[in-house]
C-alpha cells in the first residue's frame, strides 16, 4: 500500500515547489532609526540647506557610479530593497534622501518586521510626504499595502517606485511578484529582463523571476541557467524556493537525479517550511522508484 501512494506521488504533480510567487522577501536591515547624514554624504541637489523637503525640478535622475555600500544600511528593509542596494550604480535620487525621511523610512521597516502593519504604512506614507521621489519607500509601501490584503493599492504603489526611478531594480522585482501571483508569466519575464538589464549580474531575486518566468513559458535551458545564477548570488539562502524551481526543470527534463539534489538542497536550507513534508515524500518516492525495473515504472515518468 505503501508503495502505491509513493507511486502516485511520483506519477502526479508534487503538491510542494509551487514558483507561481515568491515568498514574501524577509524582512531584513536595523529596525532602528537611522539618519541619512550620520553615515551618508550630504545632500548633494535639490534641497534647500537645512530642509527636509526637496524640488522635483531641480533633482536630476542620472546614474552615477561609485561607492554606494553605505546604501546597504540606509534602504535594507526586505530583500528586494537589500539586494537592490548592491547595483553598481545609483541614481542621485536616491542619494539625496532627507533625513526626516529615512528615519520614517525605518521606523515603518521595524514595524513591518513586528507585523505592526498600520503603523508601517503610516511612516512609509510619512517617509513618501516628506520625499515624494522615495523610490524605496515606494517599494516598502507596496509590499506593506499588500500584506494587508490591498493588491491593488500595492501594485500602484511599486509602480510609482518605478516612475520616481526608472533605473531602481526593486520596483521591477515588486511588479514581478504581482505578476506571478496572476501566472502572467509574459509580464514576470518582461519585467524581471527589466531588471537584469539594470543590474545583470548582483541580483538573485531578478534571475530567480526570470527563471520562474522561462520555466512556465517552456524555456528550460533558459530557466536553469537563470535559477543557477540565483543559486550563486544568494549566499545568505533567502531564496530556498529556488531548488523547487530547479527541481521542476529537472524533472521536465527527466533528470531525476538531479531532480532528487535540489530537493535534498531545498531541504537543507529550509527543514522546516511549509514544503518540507512534501519534499520528502517525494524524494521518497524517488527512491522507490529508482529501486523498481523500468517495466513497474509509472508511464508518465518513464
Amino acid at each position: 500500500m505503501l508503495i502505491g501512494v509513493l507511486m502516485l506521488a511520483v506519477a502526479s504533480e508534487p503538491a510542494f515547489g509551487q514558483t507561481s510567487r515568491s515568498p514574501s522577501p524577509p524582512v531584513t536591515g536595523p529596525t532602528q532609526p537611522f539618519a541619512l547624514g550620520d553615515e551618508a554624504p550630504a545632500p548633494i541637489m535639490g534641497m534647500s540647506p537645512g530642509s527636509d523637503t526637496w524640488s522635483v525640478a531641480t533633482l536630476p535622475i542620472t546614474m552615477a557610479p561609485m561607492d554606494t555600500s553605505w546604501l546597504l544600511a540606509v534602504e535594507s528593509c526586505n530583500s528586494w530593497t537589500e539586494s537592490s542596494s548592491h547595483s553598481p550604480t545609483v541614481s542621485v535620487a536616491r542619494l539625496a534622501v532627507p533625513g526626516k525621511a529615512s528615519s520614517e523610512y525605518q521606523k515603518g521597516c521595524g514595524a513591518f518586521k513586528d507585523k505592526k502593519l498600520s503603523d508601517a504604512e503610516e511612516h512609509e506614507r510619512s517617509a513618501i510626504r516628506l520625499y515624494p521621489g522615495y523610490a524605496a519607500a515606494w517599494v516598502v509601501l507596496g509590499q506593506i499595502l499588500d500584506a494587508e490584503n490591498k493588491r491593488s493599492d500595492g501594485r500602484t504603489a511599486c509602480s510609482q517606485a518605478r516612475s520616481v526611478d526608472p533605473n531602481y531594480v526593486a520596483p521591477y522585482l515588486c511588479l514581478a511578484d504581482f505578476a506571478a501571483t496572476e501566472d502572467n508569466w509574459k509580464e514576470v519575464s518582461i519585467l524581471s529582463g527589466s531588471a537584469l538589464s539594470l543590474d545583470p549580474t548582483g541580483n538573485a531575486y531578478s534571475f530567480f523571476y526570470s527563471a520562474d518566468a522561462e520555466f512556465h513559458l517552456g524555456d528550460l535551458a533558459r530557466a536553469e541557467k537563470d535559477a543557477e545564477n540565483s543559486i550563486k548570488l544568494d549566499k545568505w539562502h533567502h531564496l530556498p524556493q529556488v531548488h523547487l524551481l530547479l527541481a521542476q526543470i529537472y524533472k521536465a527534463k527527466k533528470d531525476l537525479s538531479g531532480q532528487a539534489n535540489q530537493l535534498r538542497e531545498y531541504l537543507k536550507i529550509a527543514p522546516n517550511s511549509a514544503d518540507a513534508v512534501g519534499v520528502r515524500i517525494a524524494l521518497l518516492a524517488l527512491a522507490v522508484r529508482a529501486s523498481l525495473p523500468l517495466a513497474q515504472q509509472p508511464p508518465a515518468q518513464r
